[in-house]
């Protein structure tokens, strides 16, 4: 009985390992076409014209659309997966527990998330995409440079929503 609950406990955690890492992939993937191309085409416009620039914001645009939709599909994937582990006959209680356990972190952080978006937007950026976990955080804010300023604003909303530590939040640009 133990070992089939420790078998349990370990497909769980490797399976989530999976959804993660083949998301995390995915996205780095994603990241570096985009970004490469985005450099190519500035590097090759001297001056950019209110056409490339409207261009420039919808690839922005679609990198945070992009990222949100793939985050959406990895959770909803997941949370499936953790449904099926509570509702089935076959999982004992301790799985059951942790699966509801898990699924709980997991809505409180797409929460977390979504807060942390509207208000960095709120504070006049363009845009952000946040990808927040039980022991850090990472927020891509769509734009050109920040200052330290806007570093603090930024960390400082992701303080007060997440209780993070600041050493445990990452802030870079992206889009």
């Amino acid at each position: 009985m133990t070992g089939t609950l420790k078998n349990k406990r370990v497909l769980f955690v490797l399976a989530a390992a999976i959804i993660l890492l083949c998301a995390a992939v995915w996205l780095n993937l994603k990241l570096g076409k985009e970004k490469g191309e985005t450099l190519t085409g500035v590097d090759q416009t001297p001056a950019p014209t209110e056409e490339s620039q409207q261009t420039m914001l919808n690839i922005r645009g679609d990198y945070f659309n992009a990222f949100r939709e793939e985050r959406s599909d990895v959770r909803a994937r997941e949370i499936d997966y953790l449904r099926s582990i509570i509702n089935s006959e076959n999982s004992d209680e301790d799985s059951i527990v942790e699966a509801q356990d898990r699924l709980l972190e997991l809505v409180g952080n797409m929460e977390k998330e979504f807060t942390v978006e509207s208000r960095i937007r709120g504070k006049g950026f363009l845009d952000a995409a946040a990808t927040i976990r039980s022991d850090s955080a990472t927020v891509v804010i769509d734009g050109e440079a920040l200052s330290d300023e806007e570093v603090a604003r930024i960390l400082d909303i992701v303080i007060s929503e997440t209780g993070l530590p600041a050493a445990s939040i990452k802030i870079s640009l992206g889009g």
